[in-house]
């Protein structure tokens, strides 16, 4: 079957998806001279890596013509191939020494071997080591006369002005809704795809601004309903791969304080496998419209944690985690609402009260499921926590008490002790600070109010079972 985001890849200027770059870099390479080293910068799926090998072809073409390729040529033919040795593309996120740089540096001098200009295309460029960036900037300052460096990035601020000052820098942006359904329609004419204009909009609207992203998401439909699409199929694909958690349901459970049944269906979206980035961006885009309607505090706050999520995104391997703690970082200081099941009403009681020994009991309960939720995240602290124990409750914040002080030395590390307190809140629904005190009674059994006890706390010469039992 045809893969559309490669069968499709414009070929020419002219036909790149975004309004008007293709005209800017017609202009660009009009001209007698051209620029060496170019910095392609944007987001996933723009359009960068298109362009870069269209440059390749451009600079090398025996007979371009109004700022395009020929396409006809030999050395166009050879480059549209990808069988020429004088286009280099590296994967800076593979390649990212300054080994990798220094042979990179060492071929530039080289000629080409048949074409007019050696072209490399460093891609995802942002991810060199600052050595490589060293090295990279010497070859870049004065580059050989056969040489072009064509740099792409989704993060610019990564790479130093020193880098930056020397390249002549192409911005690529999200598609706008019109560009991406005319990107779609050029797919169902060359396919002779079945499908109407609003159910092209709707599919473009959760592509996340992405070409790539959206040619990837029709290449699915056709593969699961055929070449006749209908809506129906469309919002049955959105549902699956996107979710069908709205605006309007996350609003009405905010405002519920419903911590539980929020995270709850969080997790569902993670089982079904669902795109949390574009979720993110569905209530963005919905609390956006909220906001210019009613301007109030409460709805700014929850923008900022949405935003401030997109950060955190970049940075965890568990997809959901991030909404889930902007979720419990909005509801903190609100109670948390019955669900209706006996378990949820417990934690509401406990969540409520102001007695700390209810509180702690409540944590003694749930120690287990506690440590289960921590052990993801790190089998090491976890195993530690296993020989702890809740000791009291002081407002917001928990105390517990080891028995070792190497021991209380790990946990008190900032990333351990935030990976407990995430999970103490996704268990109970209350955000605690956990605080250390080491216990003098170490062979004093813990015995935790839980559906099976825990284990007594290790002895001093259980020191090697200890460091068996983390490190294997």
């Amino acid at each position: 079957m045809t893969v559309y985001h490669l069968q499709y890849r414009p070929q020419k200027l002219g036909e790149l998806d975004l309004d008007n770059l293709g005209e800017k870099l017609k202009k660009l390479f009009s001209g007698k001279e051209t620029p060496q080293s170019f910095l392609l910068s944007g987001p996933k799926g723009a359009g960068k890596t298109s362009v870069a090998r269209i440059i390749a072809r451009l600079v090398n073409c025996l007979a371009p013509e109004n700022g395009e390729p020929c396409d006809q040529c030999e050395n166009c033919l050879a480059i549209l191939k990808g069988s020429n040795l004088d286009v280099i593309e590296i994967d800076a996120a593979s390649n990212r020494g300054i080994d990798d740089i220094r042979n990179l540096k060492e071929s530039s001098y080289l000629m080409p071997s048949k074409l007019k200009k050696k072209v490399f295309i460093i891609d995802e460029v942002h991810m060199l080591t600052k050595e490589a960036f060293n090295a990279l900037l010497k070859v870049i300052e004065e580059p050989p006369s056969h040489v072009v460096f064509i740099l792409c990035t989704t993060d610019e601020e990564k790479i130093p002005e020193t880098i930056l000052s020397r390249l002549v820098k192409i911005e690529f942006r999200k598609g706008t809704l019109k560009e991406l359904a005319r990107s779609l329609k050029r797919i169902v004419k060359g396919e002779n795809l079945d499908v109407d204009d609003t159910s092209l909009e709707l599919l473009a609207s959760q592509s996340d601004g992405s070409f790539r992203n959206l040619q990837k998401s029709l290449n699915e439909i056709v593969m699961e309903y055929g070449k006749k699409i209908s809506r129906e199929n469309v919002e049955d694909y959105i549902a699956s791969k996107f979710g069908n958690y709205s605006g309007e349901e996350i609003e009405a459970d905010l405002n519920a304080g419903n911590v539980k049944v929020i995270l709850d269906k969080l997790e569902k979206l993670a089982q079904k496998g669902i795109n949390f980035t574009s979720l993110r961006d569905n209530w963005l885009a919905y609390f956006h419209q909220r906001l210019l309607k009613e301007r109030s505090d409460t709805l700014s706050n929850w923008i900022n944690l949405l935003i401030k999520t997109s950060q955190l995104e970049k940075g965890t391997i568990i997809e959901q985690l991030p909404l889930e703690l902007a979720v419990i970082d909005y509801l903190k200081n609100k109670p948390v609402i019955s669900t209706g099941t006996t378990e949820d009403k417990e934690t509401n009681v406990a969540n409520k009260t102001e007695n700390p020994k209810s509180n702690l009991g409540l944590i003694e309960q749930e120690w287990k499921q506690i440590l289960a939720e921590v052990k993801p995240f790190n089998h090491s602290v976890e195993a530690f926590l296993r020989a702890a124990r809740p000791k009291k409750l002081e407002g917001s914040v928990l105390v517990l008490e080891v028995f070792y002080p190497f021991h209380k030395e790990r946990l008190e590390e900032e990333k351990n002790r935030k990976v407990l307190e995430d999970c103490i809140a996704k268990v109970i629904g209350q955000q605690l600070r956990v605080e250390y005190v080491l216990g003098k009674d170490k062979g004093k059994p813990l015995e935790i109010k839980n559906d099976t006890p825990m284990e007594a706390v290790y002895q001093e010469h259980d020191v090697y079972d200890l460091a068996k039992d983390i490190f294997g």
